[in-house]
């Protein structure tokens, strides 16, 4: 190993270290993570439960299949917000303007920022997916935890590009969060809910969409989603540097 990639190691372990402490003296980030957790385990063991309650109350059977598209999201809009708004009180209080003057820089720390939110994502929602959907292939499993690691990064990067301070960060996370809900268009049986296909997280339920009601090739669909996540991230990305300044 090179002295220049020890050097980029430490320096993104001390990173880490850093904003692990800042997360666990915030009890509403460190509750973000933990729900993001906990949440899939919770719709797993009380399945039969939650599903039972649903067929009495709404005559909705496998209720927990439609709730799951929307916890498998869960994790990008939890772990994304604690990343946006760490990311807003580095602005607010000055860190991110010093970095510039450091070997670091704010490419950087927005690099370093979008892995580990991308890592901690993905590794959540695998699990979700694993335990909420046994039967699905683990290619299928690969590829929705990597869809879900890049919208976290879109959830991390859209609070700096828009809100101007942490004030107007919680205001924004609420707009954001009805993401969440828009894997659930996958089941209006209509070429109409492809008018939610700019949201990236449409596609979670598009790509997991099992009857008939097919408009387009799972190859096709695939494509579709890695080219909107794509190019959603990169604009959010230099939004937010150029926000910075």
């Amino acid at each position: 190993m090179t002295a220049a990639t020890k050097s980029v190691y430490s320096r993104f372990f001390g990173l880490f270290a850093a904003d692990t402490r800042n997360v666990s003296r915030d009890p509403a980030l460190l509750f973000s993570i933990l729900f993001a957790i906990l949440m899939p385990i919770g719709v797993a063991f009380f399945r039969p439960t939650i599903d039972n309650a649903a067929l009495d109350a709404f005559g909705l059977p496998d209720f927990t299949g439609y709730l799951s598209l929307v916890v498998f999201t869960l994790p990008a809009f939890l772990i994304g917000w604690v990343t946006g708004f760490l990311l807003l009180e580095d602005r607010d209080d000055g860190p991110l303007l010093a970095l510039d003057i450091t070997p670091t820089g704010k490419a950087g720390f927005f690099a370093y920022r979008a892995t580990i939110t991308a890592i901690i994502t993905a590794l959540i929602t695998g699990f979700g997916v694993i335990i909420l959907a046994p039967n699905l292939s683990l290619p299928i499993v690969v590829m929705l935890a990597l869809l879900a690691a890049i919208e976290a990064v879109c959830v991390a990067f859209i609070l700096p590009a828009i809100a101007r301070n942490k004030v107007e960060g919680l205001a924004v996370t609420k707009i954001v969060n009805i993401g969440a809900l828009v894997p659930l268009l996958a089941l209006v049986p209509s070429p109409f809910r492809y008018l939610g296909s700019f949201v990236p997280t449409f596609w979670i339920g598009e790509l997991l969409r099992t009857d008939t009601a097919h408009y387009l090739s799972f190859l096709l669909k695939l494509g579709f989603a890695i080219a909107i996540h794509g190019v959603v991230v990169t604009l959010l990305y230099r939004l937010a540097i150029r926000r910075i300044g």
